[in-house]
């Protein structure tokens, strides 16, 4: 007779786990038995950042009556992941950040780990907001521009649609400093709140902007919020200390990205829905503002996923495959009409190395997907216990 795994002392299975450096191992050894699970922490932090998984596109009637099967492909194993989230069924997922899903039913919005299922909700948009002023055009309309716009401007009645265009967390939300900040089609262009406040936050922009300063895409590092608009400047602004600068204008932003790279540089990324390659840009203030090709990142890699939302993550943290660093990687989407009723994107992931230019599959097909209003599109996932 074997010997009886079960019974192994606890100190020997915690340092046994210590050696796991995979987040998918980590919960199969957990998962062995009852003394393996009790032995090993739920929240490990010795587990190094892990390759991001991209979550395909699916289907769900907006209702709640889709199957609540989830695919994701695991970079770091190559290989399919189905997780059962029913957490996720007719809800739209407005994206990915710090392990977590940002959830949007209705007005509703939540928070969801698709690992631990840990669920957060986050203050619902029919709440009235406060607000802050960030940087008005000039000092002499500031007193105006602020004595007039109430925040009754700001309320959300509950028939009003709206719909959360990108969302990101400030750092994993069980970090009680943890912000969420959302960029909605609604009367707020961009809001936040803390984990447990029981409002939003309305940011207040610029009086009467023209349609050239309408906020296209965001960011935010350590305290400080980056917006890039329509055909207008890369805008950086202290979130702590209302005041801004500009980044990059005079220079032609349209259907722009934004992104944090290496040492705090913010890039760019063009928008190439009809094209197959990427150009990666770096803002620069030397004189006359300018964009810059940038051809090295370092050891740093860029993730995109279909709703053209990019992070960097560094591969000095990451148990990169063969491919390395200094590349984009991106779900690659190409579409096509089996007939005059459908249109079908097919996905899979390439690899854009920045040096040389070359561009590689890291998969082969990932599945075809119907677009209609109901469709989910890709995005990618760090997943995290924390």
């Amino acid at each position: 007779m074997g010997p009886d795994w079960s019974l192994l002392p606890p100190e020997l299975l915690q340092a046994i786990t210590e050696k796991v450096t995979s987040l998918a191992d980590y919960i199969r050894f957990r998962a062995v038995c009852r003394p393996w699970l009790s032995a090993c922490s739920p929240r490990p932090s010795h587990l190094p950042l892990q390759l991001p998984w991209l979550m395909l596109p699916y289907q769900y009637d907006g209702k709640g009556n889709d199957d609540s099967t989830r695919i994701f492909y695991d970079l770091s194993a190559s290989k399919i992941h189905k997780l059962n989230l029913p957490e996720t069924r007719g809800v739209s997922i407005c994206g990915s950040s710090h392990g977590w899903l940002i959830l949007q039913k209705g007005q509703v919005v939540s928070l969801l780990n698709p690992i631990t299922h840990a669920t957060i909700f986050l203050p619902p948009f029919t709440g009235p907001p406060s607000s802050i002023g960030l940087a008005p055009l000039d000092a002499s309309d500031a007193d105006y521009f602020f004595d007039n716009w109430g925040t009754d401007r700001y309320v959300i009645n509950p028939t009003d649609y709206v719909k959360v265009n990108k969302a990101i967390l400030t750092s994993s939300p069980l970090d009680p400093s943890c912000m969420v900040f959302v960029f909605t089609v609604s009367q707020w262009p961009l809001a936040f709140c803390k984990i447990g406040d029981e409002r939003w936050t309305v940011i207040e922009f610029e009086c009467n902007l023209p349609l050239q300063w309408h906020i296209w895409d965001f960011t935010y590092n350590n305290g400080f919020l980056y917006t890039i608009n329509l055909n207008g400047p890369v805008t950086m602004y202290n979130v702590n200390d209302p005041s801004r600068t500009l980044l990059g204008g005079g220079i032609d932003l349209f259907n722009m990205h934004l992104v944090e790279g290496v040492s705090g540089d913010i890039l760019l990324i063009n928008n190439i829905w009809k094209k197959t390659e990427y150009t990666v840009y770096k803002l620069s203030n030397d004189g006359e503002p300018k964009r810059i090709e940038v051809m090295d990142i370092g050891q740093n890699v860029l993730f995109l996923d279909g709703g053209y939302h990019t992070f960097s993550l560094s591969s000095a943290n990451l148990q990169l495959p063969e491919w390395g660093a200094n590349c984009l990687c991106y779900d690659s989407v190409r579409t096509e009409k089996p007939n005059r009723q459908a249109t079908l994107y097919n996905h899979n992931i390439k690899l854009a190395r920045l040096d040389d230019g070359t561009v590689i599959d890291v998969t082969g097909d990932l599945g075809s997907f119907q677009v209609n209003e109901h469709w989910q599109k890709s995005l990618w996932l760090t997943p995290s216990l924390l």
